[in-house]
């Protein structure tokens, strides 16, 4: 094959509002097992920036491995295969999953179950459901026509799920308030929308509170899953003689510790998954006590276990599906074309001017 000329789009490290494009050139020959996507799309949504922020902590910035201070920023989206070295992978196989935020990617393949592994050295020691390319001609929840709601929230709608199993699992550990911070992230929406499920269909006495600022009140008030949306200035009107979960994806410092004060022992879980307000999550305050991360991969490989891998496969894609149809109409569909248009909007990603009925996917145009 030709030698391909590829475009990454970098970030520092240290500031993330410090970008860079940069040009490189792949070699004309595939080692054994190799295979070259073309990125054709993906989405870009707040928990872009997440990756970003947890780059270092999470391994996130180990993926995609740039140039010394900078890193590649994790995209979810679709790419085509333009060459192959691998006997069992085809020019033009189309394959959903985790991208660099660059025109190609090089990955060594294994293939198993419904696509393949990406197996190279530098991945090895990272998360396995990273790691995964589902070939889109065996995927039994991809439907070409949702390709954009299937990058924008099925990598999220899996945390979601995983949440509100573990929530259920535990019995919400005793409460009766569910509160979310940062309700009308999309990580949160889904959230939402499984636990107001799960209170239809079992009769669940919970209470389900949105927290968000006040911009974003009417969004968070359509979506019709939260029985009450609070903005933020508000919070001193939650009743702390309640049990209380907290699912906090704002990771807003300041409501943590408005929350903690508040509720003080009636806080009975507080579930730390993102970081939407990434720019507050320091406050001069310390935190009367420390939340408990959730990290979707390790309890997705448990159930994983429990379930069997086909099993927790058919229960989150019927979840899935049901939730597809819902969010679809109460969503709008933007598509980015370019990376001067793609720099904009990071920027905008960046300083939090984020509109939750957005949906943006990226395209190069090249």
């Amino acid at each position: 094959m030709p030698a391909t000329q590829v475009l990454d789009f970098i970030v520092d490290q240290k500031d993330l509002s410090n970008t860079q494009t940069l040009e490189k050139t792949y070699p004309e020959e595939l080692a054994p097992d190799q295979v070259l996507l073309k990125v054709d799309k993906f989405a870009f949504t707040a928990n872009n920036i997440t990756y970003g922020v947890a780059g270092e902590r999470m391994s996130y910035w180990k993926f995609f491995p740039t140039q010394e201070g900078y890193g590649i920023i994790p995209t979810w989206g679709f790419a085509d295969v333009v060459a192959s070295n691998h006997p069992e992978i085809a020019v033009g196989q189309r394959y959903y999953g985790y991208y660099p935020m660059g025109t190609h990617l090089i990955v060594t393949a294994k293939p198993a179950g419904n696509g393949f592994a990406d197996v190279a050295e530098h991945r090895q020691e990272l998360s396995p459901i990273y790691n995964f390319y589902t070939h889109t001609e065996r995927d039994p929840a991809y439907v070409a026509e949702m390709e954009e709601l299937i990058s924008l929230y099925r990598p999220l709608f899996i945390t979601s799920f995983l949440i509100e199993d573990y929530l259920a699992e535990q019995n919400f550990n005793g409460a009766t308030e569910l509160v979310l911070t940062g309700a009308s992230s999309k990580t949160a929406q889904a959230l939402a929308f499984l636990v107001a499920q799960r209170k239809k269909e079992q009769g669940l006495n919970i209470h389900l509170i949105g927290l968000t600022s006040a911009r974003n009140v009417e969004f968070v008030q359509q979506l019709g899953w939260y029985d009450n949306t609070v903005p933020y200035d508000q919070i001193s009107g939650l009743d702390p003689s309640k049990k209380h979960v907290v699912v906090d994806f704002s990771g807003n410092h300041n409501t943590q510790y408005e929350l903690q004060t508040l509720l003080k022992e009636n806080l009975v879980y507080n579930c730390l998954v993102g970081l939407a307000d990434w720019q507050n999550m320091r406050g001069e305050k310390p935190l009367p006590a420390k939340g408990e991360f959730f990290f979707a991969p390790t309890r997705a490989q448990n159930r994983q276990k429990a379930w069997g891998p086909a099993g927790f496969q058919q229960r989150v894609e019927e979840a899935w599906r049901k939730f597809g149809a819902a969010i679809q109409p109460k969503i709008t569909l933007t598509e980015v074309v370019g990376v001067e248009n793609l720099a904009a909007l990071y920027l905008d990603m960046v300083e939090g001017n984020v509109n939750p009925r957005q949906g943006n996917m990226v395209r190069w145009g090249m």
